[in-house]
């Protein structure tokens, strides 16, 4: 995608390429990350940026990501859980002495203890965690090794500003920054005081102001492209306030889903949840789907599974029919694949991200916009999907797919309904100006036919004219008049 470009001339000009520039920000996937470490404690000033985190480290790819300043870990693991779910090569370090300071309040061994059991459990395979103080850490990266940075120690504006200075030459060119608290101004705090600087003094800026407020900054430098990175650094004012709503009301829509219901959240918050998800597979038999000739396996929750189901009666005369869980889910798609089970030759694909004839919600399912997958949700006890693979296929098969399954409290709060409500409501808008183009497009044709008509007609009486009798008999007199009246000009 081609940057906006710079916009010269009077406020017209302006106004139609801040139109035309905000058009493609609502055509970025909705956010849709569920995080697994939620407002561990209590403690979440960070919980409304994290939909943000994961698509920012989704947008850059990074290689190595270096967060100073840790606590629980709610900003950390959810870069953690970003790297994980997209299987990216990133290494991860976490900087702090887990002993508290003057703004998180002072705490004993029970916070770092809880921290390496859960970072060891889950993600020790990329993920360090550096006890140590930020100046000692700082030698163990090299200059220009860190993609992202996250600084979040303690906030006043001699401490922030020392480690932001101390730890800039360690981040590449194009690299980006994160400063978390640049809109609290109570006590001490002085991260708005350095971020004032650094606005003035970095051109690629951008600010969220919920949660405490987040700076975003990227590096001078030649950097990786991507939508989400043009719109935060590239667009104008009213695309970057379209940014800020959607990050603001998703941060909403996961405070009402997780918030009062931390179950999803993942098994460490001590609420119960399914341990183990039914996944269920339907060929279409004589009599349909039916649960005799059905295929069952079980997997866990809340992770990516790859699960495998022997068909040795092939799909049937129907659409594959699968039911990923028996309870209402949010449910994640990857690769769809169908072998034939004597040669082990591919013979159907629906790769990440199906095609939307491929796979198509069913039941109790409802299908969201998504890049990297198809992800489903489901407000009630039976969702499907069905796989339209096509039924030549003969003999035994193979079906392996990929996907994720995550439980969702009972009921589930009503702010889900209101997203569904959203995307609808957009949906219809564009719909609606889309048939409004068409009706504006045919009408146009119409008064264009009628014009052709018109002057085809013309035309034809003219033809009609020119070549009757007394056409060709008055032309010596036309002739004639013409010299006269050309005469009489000249002599004026």
């Amino acid at each position: 995608m081609r940057s906006i470009p710079a916009v010269k001339g009077g406020s017209t000009i302006l106004e139609l390429q801040e139109t035309k520039a905000t058009i493609p920000a609502f055509g970025l996937p909705l956010p849709r990350f569920l995080p697994r470490r939620y407002k561990f404690r209590g403690v979440g000033s960070w919980s409304g940026h994290l939909a943000f985190a994961n698509d920012l480290i989704v947008a850059t790819q990074p290689g190595l990501i270096v967060e100073l300043g840790t606590h629980w870990g709610e900003s950390y693991f959810t870069f953690c859980q970003t790297v994980d779910d997209h299987g990216l090569g990133c290494l991860c370090y976490a900087v702090d002495h887990w002993l508290g300071d003057e703004h998180a309040g002072r705490y004993g061994e029970e916070v770092f203890d809880e921290v390496q059991r859960y970072n060891e459990r889950h993600y020790r395979q990329f993920s360090y965690l550096l006890r140590t103080n930020f100046d000692d850490a700082v030698s163990q990266f090299g200059d220009s090794a860190i993609d992202l940075l996250h600084i979040d120690g303690l906030h006043t504006y001699e401490a922030v500003s020392h480690d932001f200075r101390t730890w800039l030459p360690r981040v590449k060119q194009g690299g980006i920054i994160l400063l978390h608290d640049i809109c609290p101004k109570h006590q001490d705090f002085g991260v708005w005081r350095l971020w004032d600087e650094i606005k003035a003094e970095f051109r690629s800026t951008f600010e969220f102001h919920h949660s405490w407020g987040l700076g975003v900054m990227r590096k001078e430098g030649e950097a990786r492209s991507s939508p989400l990175t043009e719109f935060l650094f590239g667009s104008p004012p009213s695309v970057r306030e379209e940014i800020r709503r959607r990050y603001f009301v998703y941060a909403s829509h996961l405070e009402n889903l997780l918030g009062h219901f931390p179950a999803i959240a993942g098994p460490e918050t001590g609420v119960q949840i399914s341990s183990e998800i039914r996944v269920q597979v339907f060929p279409f038999g004589a009599t349909g789907y039916s649960e005799e000739t059905s295929l069952i396996q079980k997997m866990k929750p809340c992770t990516w599974n790859t699960l495998t189901f022997e068909l040795p009666e092939g799909i049937g005369n129907g659409a594959l029919r699968v039911d990923p869980a028996h309870e209402p889910c949010f449910v994640e798609i990857g690769d769809v694949l169908i072998h034939s089970h004597s040669s082990g030759e591919l013979l159907w694909c629906a790769a990440a991200p199906p095609d939307a004839r491929s796979l198509v919600a069913a039941g109790t399912a409802i299908e969201l916009p998504s890049e990297n997958g198809s992800f489903l949700i489901s407000l009630g006890d039976d969702p499907q999907f069905m796989l339209t693979a096509p039924l030549d296929m003969q003999g035994a098969l193979k079906l392996t797919i990929s996907l994720r399954v995550s439980p969702t409290p009972k009921p589930v709060p009503e702010i889900v309904n209101s997203l569904f409500n959203a995307v609808r409501f957009e949906r219809d808008t564009i719909a609606n100006e889309l048939s409004e183009a068409i009706a504006q497009k045919k009408r146009t044709q119409e008064l264009l036919f009628v014009a052709e008509n018109e002057l085809r007609s013309e035309q034809t009486t003219r033809i009609a004219m020119e070549q009757s009798l007394s056409w060709i008999w008055t032309a010596p007199i036309r002739s004639l008049m013409t010299a006269l009246r050309s005469g009489f000009r000249k002599t004026r």
